[in-house]
């Protein structure tokens, strides 16, 4: 009986799995006063729980952050059950979606929004913040359908405060500026967001057609403007609106090459004004890329994309430029029997002339940790990248996973 007794224990205990991993990273700010800009260690505790016919995840965080303290505490990350079927499955929880076939950016790829705290120095898998969602996929041979239903709005989350990566605007010396509180969704029902995408399987084709209704993650930064004698009072009202984007994705492989590329329409979406006392404009834009991933072999990867921007209609009174191009190059070699990776991936705002390059170094040392290092550097002049000029630095990374 105690044997029975042992067996059962031990075969229920084998339905659950704990795993995780820890990392710490420590940066150096490249120029004076070679201050550090990124200082902390996280905690990730995964535990997985298979029965049969529901599979379940959850993932908390823990961390200790010594340049940004809101970043210091302990937070779930992921959360959900699933059933899997022969012809369909349903994830049901916070879980993380990704969608697109994009390498550092996001195009389609917005049902998770973006996390902003240290900027783009983060890889995008840390970028990505969980979402609060039911999703449905159903299961073909050359077609897969997937539902989403996300009840909960979510913001992209932007550096703020004292972190080293809020870059605040500058304003004229004779107006007094304030803001309101941001007006987002509430949860009633009517404010969630739904997304759909068929994908197709052909002979060395894939295609996805999707859409999105949703709220823009980034608020739009209405204003109200009055005179007071010589002075100027500008209140702002942040708002988030109603964004519906439709997406077109593929991918085919040919000898040693993938071609990819993807496109978002966006209906609706507000842009900031050239003048501090215009208006926010409502326009429909496009974003799309082209990409070639080339695999020449010897372990090397040659990734490279374009990616355009286009705003429709009349642009001269908007902050932006029509159409902003950026290119993307990433290169990478593996090493010594492929435990070493030299990467590097470099981004460049053709119109503005700006660049962002990321070069890293990864060395398993073994099955549990890997080590870590690497080079930011920023370049140009206020624009998305040349802002950070002066938060070029260099980091070292370690990671132990159990």
């Amino acid at each position: 009986m105690k044997a029975v007794a042992a067996e059962k224990q031990e075969a229920w205990q084998e339905r659950f799995a704990v795993s995780g991993w820890m990392d710490a990273i420590q940066s150096m700010r490249l120029r004076s006063p070679n201050d550090s800009l990124t200082s902390r260690a996280r905690l990730r505790l995964k535990l997985t729980a298979d029965m049969d016919w529901v599979y379940g995840f959850v993932s908390a965080d823990g961390e200790k952050n010594w340049k940004i303290s809101s970043e210091s505490g302990a937070k779930l990350h992921e959360a959900w059950v699933e059933h899997v079927a022969d012809t369909w499955d349903l994830r049901i929880g916070k879980q993380i979606i990704i969608w697109g076939r994009a390498d550092g950016v996001q195009i389609t790829d917005m049902i998770t929004p973006p996390d902003y705290t240290e900027s783009i120095t983060r890889d995008l898998d840390e970028i990505r913040m969980p979402v609060s969602a039911a999703r449905l996929r159903l299961l073909g041979e050359h077609f897969d359908t997937m539902l989403i239903w996300l009840p909960f709005f979510e913001a992209a989350v932007q550096p703020e405060g004292d972190n080293p990566w809020a870059v605040a605007p500058i304003f004229p010396e004779n107006m007094d500026i304030s803001s309101a509180p941001v007006d987002e969704p509430s949860t009633a029902f009517e404010n969630g967001e739904i997304a759909l995408k068929i994908s197709s399987y052909l002979s060395g084709l894939d295609l996805a057609a999707s859409i999105f209704h949703t709220w823009d993650d980034f608020p739009t930064m209405h204003r109200r403007v009055s005179l007071s004698g010589e002075q100027t009072r500008v209140v702002f009202s942040p708002k988030h609106h109603r964004l519906t984007v439709f997406g077109l994705e593929g991918s085919r492989p040919w000898s040693d090459y993938v071609f990819r590329f993807e496109i978002a329409y966006y209906t609706g979406r507000y842009y900031e004004p050239a003048r501090l006392a215009g208006k926010p404009c409502k326009k429909d834009a496009a974003k799309w890329l082209c990409g070639i991933d080339w695999s020449p072999g010897n372990d090397w990867m040659v990734m490279t994309q374009v990616i355009g921007d286009h705003v429709f209609g009349d642009t001269d009174l908007l902050a932006r430029n029509k159409d902003p191009y950026i290119a993307t190059l990433n290169i990478s070699k593996k090493l010594l029997n492929q435990t070493l990776t030299l990467a590097n991936m470099v981004y460049w705002q053709m119109d503005a002339g700006e660049i962002f390059d990321r070069f890293k170094l990864t060395y398993d040392l073994n099955d549990a940790v890997a080590l870590f290092a690497g080079v930011d550097l920023f370049s140009g002049d206020d624009g998305t990248f040349g802002q950070y000029e002066e938060n070029s630095q260099a980091w070292v990374k370690v990671k132990y996973s159990f």
